[in-house]
């Protein structure tokens, strides 16, 4: 007689999760701790690898000589460079202009990866500039990177406990509305508790944190979308348990938005 299968163990994935993020989160924040040539290697390397993903999901072609990948990873490092040196104008304006020419060289998926290059780009960018407050920097890097990370954490422990309706079914089956919840509760708290150690306005940190969280949560389901249109489960194998850097930072690269789009209209966690 053959019994039922086997449940799945709820948190059966956490330790390898928690094992290969806490890792990379140590090396990253210590490069970014360290500032300067550190910090664009380090946004450059990321940069890189997640353009040689998008083109490896979008065209299917894994070389790293492949001439789309090439003009990619050239617009992304340029970018990050003149970001830093230039400005996040001139950096901005060079993404662009690489995305250009992959919409009208590439063929199949230019839109696609003229699209990837800016949104990705643009926000690994951005976290140089942000890093470059003398006073506040590594501090804003660190928050934003908590706030994301608690969303995920919230998510992850709310929904496997409570359950309940699917956030998107047809998507990302496996994320619920009570873990979307779950996770914005976590971002918030969060912030607040890292403002008062930080010295900054509890209440505007505290909102800040969650749209962070709620845009996190966008770009995790974003790059869903991306992986299901083109028919693969993770964009790579390059990080054990939690497939490829896309996979890992898609909801840190949606929360850098929100906030970038914040920091210009002049609302920043450090303002007076």
């Amino acid at each position: 007689m053959t019994g039922a299968p086997p449940k799945p163990i709820r948190f059966g994935d956490l330790g390898v999760r928690l094992a290969s993020g806490l890792v990379l989160a140590c090396v990253a924040l210590a490069d970014v701790w360290m500032g300067g040539l550190w910090a664009l290697a380090l946004v450059i390397l990321l940069v890189v690898l997640m353009m040689w993903e998008l083109h490896r999901m979008v065209t299917g072609d894994g070389r790293t000589p492949a001439p789309a990948f090439l003009l990619l990873a050239a617009a992304g490092a340029l970018g990050a460079v003149l970001s830093v040196y230039a400005g996040i104008g001139a950096g901005v304006a060079a993404m662009l202009a690489g995305a250009v020419a992959v919409l009208v060289l590439v063929r199949p998926g230019g839109a696609f990866l003229a699209g990837g290059l800016v949104y990705v780009g643009v926000p690994m960018s951005a976290l140089l500039v942000f890093r470059s407050d003398a006073t506040d920097g590594f501090a804003i890097i660190l928050w934003l990177v908590l706030v994301v990370v608690a969303a995920d954490i919230g998510a992850y422990f709310v929904g496997r406990t409570i359950g309940g309706a699917k956030l998107w079914a047809r998507v990302s089956p496996g994320k619920t509305r009570s873990g979307a919840l779950g996770g914005l509760a976590f971002a918030g708290l969060t912030g607040v508790v890292f403002s008062l150690a930080a010295g900054w306005n509890p209440s505007r940190t505290g909102a800040l944190s969650v749209g962070v969280a709620l845009a996190s949560q966008a770009g995790d389901l974003l790059e869903s979308v991306v992986k299901r249109r083109f028919g693969v489960k993770d964009s790579s194998q390059l990080m054990p348990g939690h497939g490829g850097v896309l996979d890992r930072l898609d909801a840190l690269i949606g929360g850098v938005w929100f906030y970038g789009v914040c920091a210009l209209a002049g609302v920043t966690v450090n303002g007076a």
